[in-house]
């Protein structure tokens, strides 16, 4: 049998004093910081409430140049609706001479068509973009 010296147990008990001192130590420590992260979470909670108070009366407080222009936003979104609907006659597509294709009587979009889906609906939207651009410009 091995015998542990007296001057070796010495150590190890100093040794496992120091590291029981840095322990505590680092647990006060993350105690202390604990506690002032607490206190940050509740003054940011206290700030988040009146935040929202505050965004609850200028909600509240609508001017009536915004809901004017709520209403036209809306209008003009039920307008926008209706242009993708919207369609015309197509139109008769020019007859070139000398130059004939295997496809000339074949079905395809017509100008009108392509005008409509892809002009049309996009005037709505830029009026509708403006539209918002003029609503933010007033709250501020």
């Amino acid at each position: 049998m091995a015998a542990v010296s007296y001057d070796q147990l010495l150590r190890q008990v100093e040794v496992l004093k120091m590291e029981n001192s840095t322990l505590r130590q680092e647990l006060q420590d993350n105690s202390n910081h604990l506690t002032k992260l607490e206190t940050e979470a509740f003054n940011m909670k206290e700030v988040l409430k009146q935040l929202q108070g505050t965004i609850e009366e200028e909600s509240g407080e609508a001017t009536g140049s915004q809901v004017e222009l709520i209403e036209r936003l809306k209008g003009m979104s039920l307008d926008s609706a209706g242009l993708k609907s919207w369609s015309r006659p197509p139109l008769p597509m020019p007859a070139t001479s000398g130059a004939t294709t295997g496809n000339a009587g074949a079905p395809g979009p017509s100008l009108a068509s392509v005008f409509t889906r892809r002009v049309l609906p996009s005037v709505g939207r830029d009026n509708h973009d403006r539209c918002l651009e003029e609503l933010e410009k007033e709250r501020y």
